[in-house]
């Protein structure tokens, strides 16, 4: 607690400053749509390189495994899950459960082998 009893006002000396309380409303909003901002950015320092691409691209095919892929689309990320059914240098096709997926292989940011979900 401060000490104002110098103050000449029996007011100001009785005050209570609220602190943070009385933005906090503000911060929140702020806050908020930053942490919204910063879901949907692509940090593109962690991408995988060209050549890791192909060799994880090509263990799934080769094993018929399922994969999951994040994949740049714009300025969002967007995950595909699936099997890889066709490869080239450039795309490759995802066939997730309810369709075909046409990705560049430019434009992959993350490969993830999907554990337990063979097609036997």
């Amino acid at each position: 607690m401060i000490d104002r009893s110098y103050l000449p006002f029996q007011s100001a000396r009785d005050h209570q400053d609220r602190g943070m309380m009385k933005w906090m409303g503000f911060f929140l909003s702020e806050h908020t749509t930053s942490l919204d901002e910063e879901k949907h950015k692509i940090i593109f320092s962690e991408e995988l390189s060209l050549l890791d691409k192909l060799t994880l691209i090509s263990q799934l095919y080769a094993g018929q495994l399922i994969g999951q892929f994040i994949v740049k689309e714009g300025n969002q990320k967007v995950t595909y899950q699936g099997q890889v059914i066709e490869v080239s240098k450039e795309k490759i096709v995802v066939k997730s459960a309810d369709k075909l997926h046409l990705v560049e292989v430019e434009d992959i940011l993350a490969i993830y082998l999907l554990e337990g979900e063979e097609d036997e």
